[in-house]
C-alpha cells in the first residue's frame, strides 16, 4: 500500500481570486475521505486540482503511479452537470472511460466492449446499453456514469455528491457497493450529507477556503467550528430531525 498523491502547501484560484490556500492534504491507497464544507467553500475547485484541470499557483501536487499504464483516476461528477441531450448511448457513455488508454483515433476493442457490458452488469443496467442517456431517470444515469468511472479500475475513485437525484435503493446499494470497491481502490466523496456519509468515510476533510483533515469518521459540532467548516449535522433515527446550534431569542 502507498501513497497516490500527495498536495503541498498549495494555493488555488482563478485569476486573482484565491479559492484554497495553502493547503496540504495525502491520499494513499485504500484510504476513503469524505469532503464537507458549505457551497462555494472550495470542495469543487479541490476536485478540480485532485484531477489535474488546474494547476496551483503556489506549491504542489505531485503524484505517485505505481505502474506505466495505470489509471490514476476515476470519476463521477454531479449529475446536473451532464449534458443529458447529447447523442451517445449508454454503452458509449461507459466506453468512453477507456479513452485514456487509447492513442488518438484508436477504436474500441471486442476487450474494451467487453469490459463495459460486464460493468454494466455489475450495476444491474446492461438492458439499457443501447439507451440514449437523455432517456434514463437520475438514478439509472448516475449508475451509467458510475460504469464509465469504474471501468478503467482506477486508483482512486473520485465522487461528486453520489446521492443527489438517485432512488432509495440505489442509495443503499451504493454505498454498500463503495465499501466493497473500497477494499481495491482509495475513494474520495464529496458530500452535504455528514450524517449519512460518516457511517461510511473512514477519515473527512473540511473544506473552506482551507483544508482541514479529521483523522477519523467521528466529528462533532465543536470540531466543525474549529475547522471553520458552518454545516449541519444531521442525525438518523426513528424520527428525522437536524441539529442546529443554539441561538439566542
Amino acid at each position: 500500500m502507498g501513497k497516490i498523491l500527495e498536495i503541498s502547501n498549495a494555493s488555488v484560484g482563478y485569476d486573482d481570486d484565491i479559492i484554497l490556500r495553502d493547503i496540504n492534504f495525502s491520499l494513499s491507497d485504500l484510504d476513503f475521505v469524505g469532503v464537507i464544507g458549505p457551497n462555494g467553500g472550495g470542495k469543487t475547485t479541490l476536485l478540480r486540482l485532485l484531477l489535474g484541470e488546474i494547476k496551483p499557483v503556489k506549491g504542489s501536487v505531485k503524484y505517485f503511479p505505481m505502474a506505466p499504464n495505470e489509471t490514476m483516476f476515476g470519476y463521477l461528477p454531479q449529475v446536473s452537470s451532464i449534458d443529458h441531450k447529447f447523442p451517445i448511448s449508454v454503452l458509449e457513455v461507459v466506453l468512453s472511460g477507456l479513452l485514456g488508454r487509447k492513442r488518438i483515433g484508436g477504436r474500441y476493442t471486442k476487450h474494451d466492449k467487453k469490459l463495459a457490458l460486464e460493468m454494466l452488469e455489475r450495476m444491474s443496467i446492461a438492458d439499457l446499453r443501447g439507451k440514449a442517456i437523455g432517456e434514463l431517470s437520475g438514478g439509472q444515469m448516475q449508475r451509467v456514469f458510475l460504469s464509465r468511472a469504474l471501468v478503467s479500475h482506477p486508483r482512486l475513485l473520485i465522487l461528486d455528491e453520489p446521492n443527489t437525484f438517485v432512488d432509495n435503493k440505489f442509495e443503499k446499494e451504493l454505498y454498500q457497493l463503495l465499501k466493497e470497491l473500497n477494499k481495491e481502490m482509495a475513494i474520495l466523496m464529496v458530500s452535504h450529507d455528514l450524517g449519512t456519509i460518516t457511517t461510511h468515510v473512514k477519515t473527512i476533510a473540511c473544506v473552506n477556503r482551507n483544508l482541514h483533515y479529521h483523522p477519523s469518521n467521528v466529528i462533532s459540532t465543536e470540531q466543525l467550528a474549529a475547522y471553520d467548516c458552518p454545516i449541519q449535522l444531521i442525525t438518523h433515527g426513528t424520527v428525522p430531525h437536524t441539529v442546529l446550534p443554539k441561538h439566542s431569542k
